[in-house]
């Protein structure tokens, strides 16, 4: 073999290895409503994607406590600990709480064990000393992430602490226009605007209950129309590609907004009527509710597919190199139920 060919295959070797590490994705894997009285299988799906991170969306375990003692709480955090596999505890992880973790189903300001509740929060996540939320009110964070050259904001938002009080009907919630109606609070947008405006090529922002679906009658931004529509202005004004993660819904789906892509992945191990008591309450409702409670098909005018109502997670591929990332919501099985393709 003589030294031409040599250097030739070496050269074609050289390429074929640049290629390789190009197509090496970075992986970062989410989902919600992960309850710690039940089995987690999914974990060792998950554990099969060598993902790079994970971000929880809240209901992260379920401890309501309605007295100041939060026994309830603690107890639910302590098994929690027992529950979580060793090898994602050495991933990167970010977290945002949503209201079973707050300490009150479908809770806000009103919460009188907000601040002991977040004390707790951020011991389970074992959260730093010097944390910001660790002297702040709300667990509000921001964290930017380089990947090669691309540099990735991650936000996550605190839609229980500030958020005002909401009405509930029996036909789910009530819109609420007025004025001083708040999601985020006046310091939490302060602090949003400043966050957006941070040199990205690419935006997570994180949001325990859903933005962009308007139809269903549960949780979500559109309780407080001037409030989405506040959020989504401020979105499309920076014009950095963003992308959207919530939970809460024991249901995943993906929606778009003009650029704006929203990703809800939940429930990571309670899906809808999973259990022998949600399944005696389905049966104790009137059959129209029912339907609104268990059928996937909402026909939200911002819904690409289906929903899932099935255990589920999320998975974001993305490929630094050629801005593209691939999101996908699998099944416990690590079958891809629901995929977009997404160019920045």
């Amino acid at each position: 073999m003589n030294k031409l060919y040599t250097h030739r295959l070496f050269f074609l070797f050289f390429i074929f290895l640049s290629n390789q590490s190009i197509a090496n994705d970075y992986k970062i894997a989410f989902g919600s409503c992960l309850d710690q009285e039940l089995p987690q299988p999914i974990w060792k799906t998950i554990e099969g994607e060598s993902i790079d991170s994970f971000i929880f969306l809240g209901d992260n375990v379920y401890g309501d406590s309605v007295d100041g003692k939060l026994d309830k709480m603690k107890l639910a955090y302590n098994k929690q600990e027992k529950m979580i596999p060793s090898w994602l505890k050495e991933k990167d992880l970010f977290y945002i709480w949503d209201d079973h973790d707050y300490g009150v189903n479908d809770g806000g300001l009103e919460y009188k064990y907000k601040k002991e509740a977040q004390q707790l929060y951020l011991d389970f996540w074992n959260s730093k000393k010097d944390d910001k939320r660790r002297s702040q009110e709300g667990t509000y964070f921001n964290s930017i992430i380089n990947i090669d050259d691309l540099k990735l904001n991650i936000i996550g938002l605190d839609t229980r602490y500030f958020r005002s009080s909401t009405k509930n009907r029996q036909d789910g919630y009530e819109p609420l226009d007025k004025e001083n109606i708040t999601m985020l609070g006046k310091d939490q947008w302060i602090w949003l605007y400043d966050a957006l405006l941070n040199e990205a090529d690419l935006i997570i922002l994180l949001s325990s209950v859903q933005v962009l679906p308007t139809v269903h009658q549960f949780e979500k931004w559109e309780i407080f129309p001037n409030e989405r529509v506040k959020l989504l202005n401020a979105l499309e004004n920076i014009k950095t590609k963003t992308i959207i993660l919530s939970g809460d819904r024991h249901r995943a789906g993906i929606y778009e907004y003009g650029d704006i892509v929203e990703i809800t992945s939940s429930s990571l191990n309670k899906a809808i009527a999973d259990s022998w008591y949600e399944k005696l309450i389905l049966n104790l409702m009137p059959k129209s509710m029912q339907r609104k409670f268990i059928d996937p098909k909402e026909y939200d005018s911002l819904q690409l597919e289906d929903l899932v109502s099935e255990v589920n997670y999320g998975l974001l591929k993305i490929d630094a190199k050629q801005r593209v990332i691939t999101s996908e919501i699998k099944n416990i099985d690590g079958e891809t139920i629901r995929k977009k393709i997404i160019g920045f």
